[in-house]
């Protein structure tokens, strides 16, 4: 007997279909209009808007940005060092620029690196004041050396620091065209610039106040001097533009190569059992949605692709809110499949109870009747899901409200409602996740009905209120041995605060007999709408709740010690 056992990575997306994005967003959604982003009265939701090339290449430009001025920064300070304590004799004032050229990349690597947030055009005056202020150095530090060395007649020296200064210039170019991403004028643009730099100012400054030290130069030198240092900052500069060229190419083919369809492909979301799944955005209608992939060493497997194909159909024929929305299915001319589903921020219940702890009986009733409420709808229809659990079941903050829970992940769906519909399972295998699963889920009885959810049901509730599922073991065998033999240990008796009247509603539906537990969700919803706790729990507590985050989505290393309560 083989067991299809789905794990938890540890990237945030537990399962096939249950994604979640742990990573906050610069964009605020405030639930209400007094909702303030600068303090507690707004809860900054991931809107999962898809960020274009230009976004994408925002955040680059200040990663890489930072990496050229830490570059500029350590360079400068190992030359610094090196002249100090190894006796080379160094200018005063070459000594002097360089500690200015060390604390200005310092400076802008600094603020580069602050956790503040930094608009493009705020990055982009960074950008050129740190390459343009570099460049402007060097020529000074050029010119200032050069006219001492011709003062004193000595035209080598002169001659062999401008070849210096020369290569400096054409290190921060192509440094410049190598690291920040830019189009090829913009690139151009700013190369040409720092190369003009030093020969504008050197001519211009030496024109000006030493006429005479430059003819005595172009004299002794032949005038072959200067024209191969302008020769040599111009092929430099060539070389810079070239790179930027290509590699901003690069970037626009990998954009363009993470399209679907009519759909572009931002950040990986996370992976489960049959594919990924990644941000994404329709081209046309500009909607953030989220696009499962299934993964290319499945394709060749016929099962792998009919129950792909049968989670989307499933899941597309249901229309309740609390279940996921599809919106589009297809696969690419390289024969790879998608399915587009609606984008929600917000947890898991794996994770709002792993972060926040065991919840109130109140919020869990309150979610619990929603979840019937889609349920219903799936069972009506024939559809089983066979691996309902806390990371299939997601707390979403949608069109302004909080706590709107859905089911998710419809791959191991059984179709009772249509007799002709195969099997997509191996032989002898058992299908779901065995802390989970219903007691004929765990022994292999192929004749489930839709109690066998209402028993997963039972299992998240005891999850929910205690934090532990109701039972454990070291092997995936031995945990579905314990579901179909062992009597589970009562709710209350881990957590004293757990009412009960739920607490007999959970032992109700963690009935090892079918017969014994709820006929359907419908009678699960009325009983969970008797219970005295429900009150404890309604919109407005949950729009509370949310607010009172400091970040929206948390992943699990960032559960704050301050964290609500979740009473």
């Amino acid at each position: 007997m083989t067991i299809s056992q789905n794990t938890t990575p540890e990237d945030g997306l537990v399962d096939d279909g249950s994604f979640i994005d742990l990573e906050p967003t610069r964009t605020f959604e405030p639930l209400s209009e007094d909702a303030s982003p600068t303090r507690p009265g707004g809860v900054e939701l991931v809107e999962g808007g898809w960020r274009s090339l230009r976004g994408e290449i925002h955040d680059l430009r200040r990663s890489r940005l930072t990496s050229a001025a830490l570059f500029m920064a350590v360079v400068t300070a190992v030359l610094l060092v090196w002249s100090l304590f190894n006796g080379a004799s160094m200018h005063w004032v070459v000594a002097g620029l360089m500690g200015l050229r060390f604390v200005v990349a310092a400076a802008v690597a600094g603020v580069l690196l602050s956790r503040a947030a930094i608009s493009a055009g705020q990055v982009r005056l960074l950008e050129y004041g740190l390459f343009g202020f570099m460049a402007l150095l060097v020529a000074v530090a050029q010119y200032l050396v050069d006219v001492e060395f011709l003062k004193q007649g000595d035209v080598l020296g002169a001659a062999t620091y401008m070849k210096n200064g020369v290569i400096s210039m054409i290190v921060l170019m192509v440094l410049y065209g190598t690291f920040i991403p830019n189009d090829t004028r913009t690139a151009a643009t700013v190369i040409l610039t720092m190369a003009l730099i030093p020969i504008v100012t050197f001519t211009l400054l030496m024109e000006a106040e030493h006429p005479d030290l430059v003819a005595e130069l172009e004299q002794m030198r032949g005038g072959a001097h200067a024209g191969s240092n302008g020769l040599s900052l111009m092929i430099g500069a060539g070389l810079a533009i070239y790179g930027a060229h290509i590699l901003n190419g690069l970037r626009r083919d990998l954009h363009d190569a993470r399209k679907f369809g009519q759909y572009q492909l931002g950040r990986q979301l996370g992976a489960g059992g049959m594919g990924e799944v990644y941000m994404a955005e329709h081209q046309l209608l500009k909607r953030p949605c989220a696009l499962k992939l299934i993964r290319s060493d499945s394709v060749a497997d016929p099962i792998a692709l009919a129950r792909f194909e049968r989670e989307v159909k499933s899941a597309a024929r249901l229309s309740h809110p609390n279940t996921i929305a599809i919106y589009d299915y297809g696969h690419t001319e390289d024969g790879t499949f998608y399915y587009v589903m609606e984008y929600l921020p917000g947890l898991s219940l794996q994770d709002l109870v792993t972060q926040y702890g065991p919840m109130p009986a109140g919020r869990l009733i309150f979610l619990l009747r929603q979840i019937c409420g889609g349920l219903a709808e799936a069972h009506d229809l024939g559809i089983i899901h066979r691996d309902l659990k806390p990371a299939n079941i997601f707390v979403a903050l949608r069109g302004g409200e909080a706590d709107v829970a859905k089911v998710l992940d419809f791959g191991l769906v059984k179709l009772t409602g249509d007799p002709d519909s195969p099997e997509l399972t191996t032989d002898r295998s058992v299908s779901g996740t065995p802390t989970f699963m219903s007691p004929e889920q765990a022994t292999g009885d192929s004749a489930l009905d839709p109690r066998a959810d209402i028993y997963s049901l039972g299992a998240i509730a005891y999850f929910a209120l205690t934090g532990q599922p109701p039972f454990q073991g070291n092997t995936a065998m031995a945990v579905m041995i314990a579901h179909a033999r062992d009597p589970v240990v009562p709710p209350s008796q881990i957590n004293s605060s757990v009412p009960a009247d739920l607490e007999r509603i959970v032992l109700r539906c963690l009935a090892k007999p079918p017969e014994q537990r709820y006929p359907d969700v419908k009678a699960l919803a009325k009983d969970l709408a008797a219970c005295q706790s429900r009150a404890d729990w309604n919109e407005e507590r949950a729009e509370e709740w949310w607010r009172r985050l400091v970040q929206p989505v948390p992943g699990p290393a960032e559960a704050a010690a301050d964290a609500p309560a979740a009473s």
